[in-house]
C-alpha cells in the first residue's frame, strides 16, 4: 500500500508569489523559486519595511534505484528583515536567515549546499542561523550591482541538469555579488557566490562558485510565438593558499547552451506552451573527486501551463556528464553505490505542480515528479566490470507540499 501511494505522488517544491506581481511566460521553477523582484520600485523611495519570508515544506523522495539514497527534508527556512529604500536607485536589505528540520539537534556548521549529501565534521546546535544583507543598487535603466545576498536559486533560470530546485529548500542564501542586466533583447545575469572563506592557517578550503546565465530574445516575450536563445555556465573553485590542507586545487566546469519557444496561448485554461532544446557540457579535474573528467548531455524539455497546474516533461541522454550543483539523476555516477558509474543513461522525466495564491504574500503548492531511466549499464570505476543490475529500479519518485509566507509591513515614510 505504501509503495502504491508513491507510485502515484511526486517532490516538494515551494510556492513563491512576487508580491503581487504576475510573472508571465516563466518556466515552472520559476514561478516557484524565484527570490525577489530584480528591478528597484522607485515609488519605494523612502520607505522602511519589515518583511517576513517563509517556506514550510515537506518533501519525500521516494528513491529505490542505485542514483541516490531516498530521504526526506520535514521543516522550514525563515528570513527575517528589514527593506529601506533611501533613494530611489538603492535597496539594503538585513536581517537574519535561518533553517529547521524537524527533530534535528545538530546542523552543519559551514555554507553548504545539500543536506543530504552533508560529510562534514563540524556542527553547530538546535539551528543554522546566518546573518543576512543586501545592497542592491540600479545603475541605469537595465543594469543593477548586488552585493552580499544576492538573488540566487532558481533565480538565475539554469536548466535542471545545472542546477537542482530542491538547493531552494536546503542551501544557504548565495552571498557575494551579482551584475544583472535587463533589455529588450537581452537578460543578463553574472555572479560570484563566496561559499567558504578561509583564515591562515585553516584546515579546509576556501570555495567559492562563479556563474554566468544569459537569455537571448529573438523577438518580443508577448509575440505570438516566442524564440530565445541561452547560454549558462558554472565554475566552482576550491583551493586557498594560505590553508593548511593537503588537498589539491579544483576548478570544476558545468555549461548549457540552447533555444526554446514558447507559445503564447492565452486562454482562459492553457496559458503557454514552453518547448527547449539544450547541449550541457561538463570538465573537472581527473581524480581529484570523481572518476570522470569531461562529459556531454543532452536536454529536451515541454512544459504547459493550465491554469494554476504546470506539466512538464523531458528527456535526458548523457555519457560521462557529472553535475556540480544539478539533479543527481543527470548524472553518470551514483552516489548511493561506491565507484560505480552509468554508461550512457537515458532518462524520462514527469512532473506536475499546483499552485494556489491565498492572498497578496501567501500561497500554498504541491508537486509531484518521476524520473524514468530507460537504458544505462552500470560498471565500476576503477575494475570495469559490469553491474549484472542498472539501477535495481528504473523509477524514482518524490512528492511534497509547500506553504510560502512572504507579506511586508511598512515601518516609517522617510
Amino acid at each position: 500500500m505504501r509503495r502504491c501511494l508513491f507510485n502515484v505522488c511526486l517532490t516538494c517544491l515551494a510556492v513563491y508569489v512576487l508580491s503581487g506581481r504576475q510573472v508571465l511566460y516563466a518556466q515552472m521553477t520559476d514561478r516557484l523559486y524565484r527570490f525577489g523582484a530584480p528591478r528597484i520600485d522607485t515609488l519605494r523611495k523612502g520607505q522602511l519595511a519589515l518583511e517576513i519570508d517563509n517556506i514550510s515544506f515537506f518533501k519525500n523522495n521516494e528513491f529505490i534505484s542505485t542514483v541516490q539514497k531516498g530521504y526526506t527534508l520535514p521543516g522550514f527556512w525563515l528570513q527575517l528583515k528589514t527593506v529601506y529604500h533611501p533613494l530611489s536607485n538603492l535597496k539594503i536589505e538585513g536581517g537574519v536567515h535561518s533553517i529547521w528540520f524537524w527533530g534535528s539537534t545538530l546542523y552543519p556548521a559551514f555554507v553548504y549546499k545539500g543536506i543530504s549529501a552533508w560529510d562534514g565534521q563540524d556542527y553547530a546546535r538546535n539551528v543554522h542561523v546566518l546573518p543576512y544583507f543586501r545592497a542592491h543598487i540600479a545603475l541605469s535603466e537595465h543594469a543593477d550591482f548586488v552585493l552580499g545576498d544576492i538573488y540566487g536559486g532558481s533565480s538565475h533560470r539554469l536548466i535542471e541538469p545545472l542546477y537542482n530546485p530542491e538547493l531552494n529548500l536546503t542551501s544557504d542564501p548565495e552571498s557575494g555579488l551579482q551584475f544583472l542586466y535587463h533589455s529588450k533583447w537581452l537578460q543578463l545575469d553574472m555572479w560570484v557566490d563566496w561559499m567558504t572563506y578561509i583564515y591562515r592557517l585553516d584546515t579546509k578550503q576556501e570555495a567559492f562558485v562563479a556563474g554566468a546565465s544569459a537569455r537571448f530574445m529573438a523577438n518580443s516575450p508577448e509575440s505570438r510565438l516566442h524564440v530565445y536563445f541561452q547560454l549558462q555556465g558554472l565554475s566552482q573553485h576550491r583551493g586557498g593558499e594560505i590553508d593548511i590542507t593537503n588537498e589539491d586545487t579544483q576548478t570544476m566546469f558545468n555549461g548549457a547552451a540552447g533555444m526554446g519557444m514558447i507559445w503564447n496561448v492565452g486562454r482562459k485554461v492553457l496559458k503557454h506552451i514552453n518547448t527547449e532544446f539544450d547541449i550541457a557540457g561538463y570538465s573537472f579535474p581527473k581524480g581529484c573527486i570523481y572518476e570522470l573528467d569531461k562529459g556531454r548531455g543532452y536536454y529536451a524539455k515541454l512544459s504547459m501551463q493550465l491554469s494554476d497546474f504546470n506539466i512538464e516533461t523531458s528527456y535526458w541522454s548523457c555519457r560521462d556528464f557529472m553535475p556540480i550543483f544539478g539533479n543527481v539523476f543527470y548524472g553518470s555516477m551514483s552516489t548511493k553505490e561506491s565507484n560505480l558509474l552509468y554508461e550512457n543513461p537515458k532518462m524520462l522525466y514527469l512532473g506536475g505542480d499546483y499552485m494556489h495564491p491565498l492572498n497578496k504574500g501567501f500561497s500554498f503548492g504541491i508537486k509531484a515528479e518521476a524520473y524514468y531511466y530507460l537504458s544505462g549499464k552500470m560498471y565500476h570505476a576503477e575494475t570495469g566490470l559490469y553491474s549484472p543490475s542498472a539501477f535495481g529500479s528504473n523509477t524514482n519518485y518524490s512528492v511534497g507540499v509547500c506553504l510560502r509566507i512572504n507579506p511586508s509591513f511598512l515601518l516609517k515614510q522617510y
